[in-house]
């Protein structure tokens, strides 16, 4: 596990690289809230985003597609940050 400092771009990808490693392959899809690093600009309403140019390079270099919880859907938030720690308890279970 590692803390990170900052909220960059840089923790961002060290961060992908690492679960990626660690899990051993890549997802197709990554859900992620409407975070700075991924996205510059959230519409009102719908998906569509505007995503970071950044963010997008590293995704099309990995081959995965992201998608993004709603605005104001505090539900969908949730529901990640609940798969998250599962996986967090799991992978702290076999490891130890």
């Amino acid at each position: 596990m590692t803390a990170y400092f900052s909220q960059g771009h840089e923790m961002l990808f060290d961060a992908h690289t690492r679960a990626f490693k660690a899990l051993g392959g890549v997802a197709r899809r990554g859900i992620y809230d409407n975070m700075r690093t991924a996205v510059d600009k959230v519409p009102r309403k719908g998906k569509g985003r505007l995503v970071n140019a950044r963010f997008a390079v590293m995704c099309s270099h990995y081959l995965f597609e992201p998608d993004f919880c709603n605005v104001a859907s505090g539900w969908e938030y949730g529901v990640v940050k609940k798969m998250s720690r599962c996986l967090l308890m799991t992978l702290y279970y076999l490891s130890g």
